[in-house]
Formats: structure tokens, C-alpha cells, sequence
């Protein structure tokens, strides 16, 4: 057997230049490269994993019991619905590992994403597809940060992790750090303004130090419908087994129709619980839709205070900047809860667009002030939470 067959390829698929690792058995790196998207250049033969932008990603944790597999990921995609802006069948759910509370962790991935992705890799033989900033080290009470190309990668618990444009990073370092935690910097140099406010700093190439935690495999976006042409072909060595427990499939299935139906209406009398304990506990809370989502941004809020704030509206506007074409941001400011954001648009309706699209994530927003000039429109949109 040749030395390239025993390789381990890993390739960050973010952007239009993506960065790979050519690695052997013991994790050392032997090769690396960077080429277009459209014609990758790494070795054909060896193991491929495929590290994608986590802002395409969401993690969340889940208050499940322990279920067969089969089970968990029809109970995975009820459950993580109510915290999607879109439908579950738009979105492939992957279960994860349980956290030391008990919790499932899972992560929520587009499907079209999916679709997009492996496009991009047809006739590459993949076996792992992960999140980037998952695979960053991290250790209790620390954040984890650092620069791949034009993103920033930041992980600040067992299951929380994201990525932004490095121009945001100064703006929500306070709100990625808070009081009590340190933050550790892998990968490249220090981006100015970070100096002195950095617990730990390594230099080194990042993406060797993210081969560490993919080897880890704490999930694998390759599953049910995206899993690998290998799981598919193991599983079809065991097809004529299914035939030997036909008659037992359909009992179980029919229990299944029969629970399925008693946990849609336990299902129904948690929810009406769940809202009363909620607007109990929460009363400054406008309509509540992904009840655990908004109960951490309260309490997030409560304990953290500015910078919980701050961090909260950011994550949920910049997905919107980013989208929206010809959209920049110049600057911002936030005080008592209000987040202002400087704005530059193609025109005035774009900034009215801007603002339709924040009140449709259940955001107060409202364009302040709007002017032409040569470059197009300038403007100042405030945002807030529901309850302000």
C-alpha cells in the first residue's frame, strides 16, 4: 500500500479559495495547498474531511431522552423546529453527543447547503463533514478564537461556536468574552486592538490545530440522506436480514403510529405549560416562539448585562447584513439595550428592506435617518428586542 492511500485529506470548503491538509496516520501534516473551489487539487486517494463555515450551521442542545437512533432523529427534527425560522423539512438535523447535564446535542444544517456542497465535491469520496469552529480546542471558562482566511472562528462552550467577518471582531470581543472567562487565540497574527486583552496566544497555522478536533468526530453532517456511498453500501450487505423481521417491522410500526400519536398530544399539553411557565418567569417577553432560544437570551441578558446585549443582537443581525447585496456596515454603537447600526446601501428602499427583514426575526427596528449622495444611501437603523 502506497503512503498517499494511508493519508488523511481535510479541507476547509469555505469561500472561493479552499485551504486542505494532507495528513498521516499520526496527524502530522505532510502536505497542504489552497486551490479554487471548482478545481480542487488534493490527493484523490486517502480518508476526506470536509470542514464547512459554521455560520451555515446551527448548534443547539436539547432536552431529549436517550432514544434508538432511529427515533432520535424523527424526535431531533420535532424538536429542533421551534428553534428554525424555516421548516424542518428545509433543514437536515444531525445528532451529536449528550452533554454531562443530559442534554442531546445536535446540529441544523440547510439542505440546499448540503446540496451545494457535496456538488462541489462530486466524485470525491467523502466520510466526514463537520463544522468548522466545532473543532477548535476548548477548555471550561475559556473562548476560543482565530482567523481562517476571510473568517473568524470563536467557540465558547462544549456547543457553541460561529464565525464572522474579521471587521466585527473588536465590536464583539466584549460580548464573546465575558467576565470571569479567558480568551485564547489560535492561528496567525493578533489582529490589532486584541493586544494585551488575549489570555493565550498560538501563531501557528490554524487549520493543522482544527485536524485535531475533526479527528475527534464529534458529529458528522454525512448522515441519513447525505451519508456517505460507504455507510450505503455496508448497509446494503445486511438488506436481506430486514426480510427475517418483516412481520416483527410492521407490529413495531404500528406501536409507532399508536405512541406517535400519544406524543403529539403530550406534546401539545407541554407546549400550553411551557408558554404559561415561560410568560411567568419572562413577562417583559413580547409572543413567544422558540421559548428555550429566548429564555438564554434573558437570562443571558440578566447576568451579563451590555455585553450579552450586544452580543444577542449582533448574531442575529450580521446573518442579515450578509445576505442582503450591496449592504455594508460602518460602524455601530450600542447603549441601554439600543444596538445603531451605520449603514451603506444601493438606495433608501434597501434600507427599508433592511428593516422589514430584522421585524421579521421579531426584532423592533426603524431607519433613524436615511441621505443620497454619490456612493448611494446612508443611513442609521436602530434595533432592539421584542420587550424594548
Amino acid at each position: 500500500m502506497s503512503n498517499t492511500s494511508r493519508e488523511k485529506i481535510l479541507v476547509h470548503a469555505v469561500g472561493d479559495q479552499w485551504r486542505w491538509l494532507a495528513l498521516d496516520r499520526q496527524g502530522r501534516v505532510r502536505r497542504h495547498g489552497l486551490c479554487p473551489a471548482d478545481a480542487p487539487d488534493w490527493p484523490e486517494q486517502g480518508s476526506l474531511t470536509v470542514l464547512v463555515d459554521a455560520a451555515d450551521c446551527v448548534g443547539l442542545s436539547l432536552d431529549l431522552p436517550a432514544l434508538p437512533p432511529a427515533r432520535l432523529a424523527q424526535a431531533l427534527r420535532w424538536a429542533a423546529e421551534e428553534h428554525l425560522s424555516s421548516g424542518a423539512e428545509d433543514e437536515h438535523v444531525v445528532a451529536g453527543p449528550r452533554s454531562s447535564g443530559g442534554q442531546q446535542y445536535c446540529v441544523v444544517i440547510g439542505n440546499d447547503r448540503m446540496q451545494d456542497l457535496l456538488g462541489r465535491i462530486s466524485g470525491r469520496e467523502l466520510e466526514v463533514m463537520m463544522p468548522d469552529a466545532l473543532c477548535l480546542p476548548w477548555r471550561e471558562n475559556e473562548v476560543a478564537m482565530g482567523r481562517l482566511g476571510d473568517r473568524i472562528l470563536a467557540r465558547w462552550g462544549e456547543w457553541s461556536f460561529g464565525s464572522f467577518e474579521p471587521d466585527l471582531l473588536n465590536e464583539m470581543f466584549d460580548g464573546l468574552v465575558p467576565n470571569g472567562a479567558s480568551a485564547v487565540w489560535y492561528g496567525g497574527d493578533v489582529p490589532p486592538g486584541l493586544a494585551g486583552r488575549l489570555h493565550q496566544v498560538s501563531t501557528e497555522p490554524l487549520l493543522p490545530a482544527l485536524a485535531e478536533g475533526a479527528a475527534a468526530e464529534k458529529v458528522n453532517l454525512l448522515a441519513g440522506p447525505w451519508a456517505p456511498s460507504s455507510a450505503h453500501a455496508a448497509r446494503a450487505h445486511w438488506r436481506w436480514a430486514i426480510g427475517l423481521v418483516a412481520a416483527v417491522a410492521v407490529l413495531v410500526f404500528a406501536l409507532a403510529g399508536v405512541e406517535n400519536q400519544m406524543l403529539k398530544r403530550q406534546a401539545g399539553e407541554l407546549q400550553l405549560a411551557i408558554d404559561a411557565q415561560f410568560h411567568q418567569a419572562f413577562p417583559d417577553v413580547g409572543r413567544a416562539v422558540r421559548h428555550r432560544e429566548q429564555a438564554e437570551r434573558e437570562l443571558a441578558r440578566l447576568r451579563f448585562g451590555e455585553s450579552a446585549g450586544l452580543l444577542d443582537l449582533m448574531n442575529r443581525a450580521a446573518p442579515v447584513i450578509e445576505g442582503q447585496e450591496g449592504l455594508r456596515l460602518d460602524g455601530l454603537s450600542y447603549r441601554e439595550g439600543l444596538l445603531e447600526l451605520s449603514l451603506r446601501a444601493p438606495d433608501v428602499a434597501a434600507l427599508d428592506q433592511f428593516e422589514q427583514r430584522l421585524r421579521a426575526l421579531d426584532l423592533n427596528a426603524s431607519v433613524q435617518s436615511a441621505s443620497m449622495d454619490a456612493e448611494g444611501a446612508a443611513g442609521r437603523v436602530r434595533i432592539a428586542g421584542v420587550g424594548r
